[in-house]
C-alpha cells in the first residue's frame, strides 16, 4: 500500500467516525464501532509515519512548528491589519479543531497553512499564547467580538477606553493630586496677580500621583455541538453572539463591583463615590425628590455624560417624584426611552441593588472610569472533547482591566460636603 492509499483509507475511516458522532441517537453499539474505527485509523497513522520516516518525508502536522521556528516565533504575537484568511469565525474554529484533535493529515496540513498566514501578519510582542497552545483569532473577527462586547455593555460603553501598546503589559498615568481644594490651591499650584508678588514666593509645585493598571486575562468558554461544526457560518455567528454578550456582562459586573484583585476595581469598592443620607423619617424602600436633589448637589463630573443608574424596582417610583407641584421626572421616548431626572437619562441595570438598599440608585459619569485593553482575542480548543455528548469546548481569552481614574472625592474650597462623579443614596430600611 502506497502513502496516498494509506491517507485515503485513513480519511475514509475518519469520515465514517464523524458520521457516527453526528447521530442524534448515538448508542453503546455506535460507541463500540467508533472505538474500533479509531483504532484502525491510529494504526494507519502509524503506518503513514513509518512511510515518511523511510522516505525522508516531513509530518504535515509539524508544518506550523517548522514555520514558527523559521520565523523565530517566540510565543508572542501582535495583531495588525491583515488580509482576511477566513470568511468568518466559524471557519477558523473548524481549523482549530483540525489542528488540535483531528487525525486527517491533509486537513491538518491545510489548516496549518491557513493559520500560518494569520501568524505571518502578526509582529512584535503583544498578546501571549499560553502553554496550553492558543490560536489567535484573526484581527477583524477579534476586533468585532471585543468592540461589540464593550459597546453592548451598559457601563463599559460609557467608560474612557485606553488601548495598550505592543511593548507594554499595563498602563501608568499621572493623575493630578488635586482632590483637596480647601486651601485654595489646585494640584499644588497657586495663581496670583502682579500685586501679590510677595505671596507668590510661597507658591507650591505641581502634585502628581502615580496611578497604574495591569492587564488581566478574562476567559470565555463556549460549547458547540458536532452538528454545528459542520456549518461554519452558523457556528461563527452563534459563538460571536454568545461570547460578546457574556463578555459584556462580565465586564460590566466588574466595573460595578469588582474587587480589584485580578479583575477590574468596581466603583462601589473604590474610595471615589460619596453617599447621601436618607431623609428623616423616610419610609423604607422609597426614593423621594429630596434624595435626588441632594445627590445632584454632591455630583462633580461631566453632566453631558452623566446618567441615573437604577435597579428596575426603582422605576415605578420615579414618575411620581415632584418638587412642590412640579415633576422632576420627564418622558422623552426619542432621547430617553425610560425618562429622565433633571434632564439626565435613567438607565436601569441589574447591577444596582434592590430598592431601599444602598446602591439602588446612583448618579454617575463613567467617563471618569478608565478601561484598558490590549490586542484581540485568543482561542484554544479544549482537549476534553466530549464525543458522547457531541460537544466541543472553545476557550477564548482577552486582556483588559479597569479602575476609577481618581481614588478619592473632591474636598471643595468652600462647602462641607465632598463631591464625586459617582453619588449614591444610603440604605432606607426599617
Amino acid at each position: 500500500m502506497n502513502y496516498s492509499d494509506i491517507i485515503a483509507q485513513q480519511t475514509g475511516i475518519l469520515d465514517e467516525c464523524r458520521e457516527l458522532q453526528a447521530r442524534d441517537d448515538f448508542s453503546d453499539a455506535d460507541q463500540r464501532k467508533f472505538d474500533s474505527l479509531m483504532s484502525k485509523a491510529n494504526l494507519l497513522a502509524k503506518q503513514a509515519a513509518n512511510y515518511r520516516r523511510l522516505n525522508g518525508l516531513s509530518d504535515p502536522a509539524d508544518a506550523m512548528a517548522v514555520a514558527n521556528s523559521a520565523n523565530n516565533f517566540d510565543g508572542h504575537v501582535s495583531i495588525v491589519s491583515q488580509p482576511s484568511v477566513y470568511k468568518n469565525l466559524g471557519e477558523q474554529l473548524m481549523d482549530v479543531v483540525a489542528l488540535t484533535t483531528g487525525n486527517d493529515l491533509r486537513a491538518k496540513s491545510a489548516a496549518a497553512e491557513r493559520y500560518q498566514k494569520v501568524m505571518n501578519a502578526a509582529s512584535g510582542a503583544n498578546t501571549g499564547i499560553d502553554s496550553d497552545g492558543g490560536y489567535l483569532v484573526e484581527t477583524d473577527k477579534a476586533a468585532d467580538i471585543m468592540t461589540t462586547a464593550i459597546e453592548t455593555g451598559v457601563l463599559a460603553s460609557r467608560c474612557t477606553r485606553q488601548p495598550i501598546g505592543a511593548n507594554s503589559d499595563g498602563f501608568s498615568y499621572l493623575a493630578a493630586d488635586d482632590r483637596d481644594r480647601s486651601d485654595g490651591k489646585i494640584n499644588g499650584i497657586s495663581i496670583y496677580r502682579k500685586g501679590e508678588a510677595d505671596e507668590m514666593l510661597a507658591g507650591g509645585k505641581a502634585k502628581l500621583k502615580d496611578r497604574e493598571l495591569r492587564l488581566e486575562d478574562m476567559y470565555g468558554l463556549v460549547y458547540v455541538t458536532g452538528r454545528m461544526l459542520r456549518d461554519a457560518a452558523a457556528m461563527g455567528a452563534y459563538v460571536k453572539r454568545n461570547l460578546r454578550q457574556q463578555l459584556a456582562f462580565k465586564l460590566d459586573k466588574e466595573i460595578w463591583s469588582g474587587n480589584g484583585a485580578g479583575e477590574c476595581l468596581g466603583i462601589i469598592n473604590s474610595d471615589l463615590p460619596v453617599s447621601v443620607a436618607k431623609e428623616t423619617s423616610q419610609a423604607a424602600g422609597t426614593i423621594v425628590a429630596e434624595n435626588v436633589v441632594k445627590m445632584l448637589g454632591r455630583f462633580r463630573g461631566d453632566l453631558t455624560k452623566a446618567a441615573w443608574y437604577v435597579n428596575q424596582d426603582c422605576l415605578p417610583q420615579l414618575p411620581l417624584l415632584k418638587i412642590a407641584d412640579q415633576p422632576i421626572y420627564a418622558l422623552d421616548f426619542r432621547k430617553f426611552p425610560l425618562g429622565g431626572l433633571f434632564g439626565l437619562p435613567v438607565v436601569p441595570t441589574e447591577f444596582c441593588s434592590t430598592i431601599g438598599s444602598k446602591w439602588d440608585i446612583m448618579l454617575g459619569d463613567f467617563s471618569e472610569y478608565m478601561l484598558i485593553e490590549k490586542g484581540g482575542v485568543e482561542e484554544a480548543e479544549s482537549i476534553h472533547v466530549r464525543f458522547l455528548h457531541d460537544e466541543v469546548a472553545f476557550r477564548f481569552i482577552t486582556r483588559n482591566n479597569g479602575q476609577p481614574i481618581h481614588d478619592a472625592p473632591i474636598i471643595p474650597l468652600n462647602g462641607s460636603n465632598t463631591l464625586s462623579p459617582f453619588v449614591t443614596l444610603d440604605e432606607r430600611a426599617e
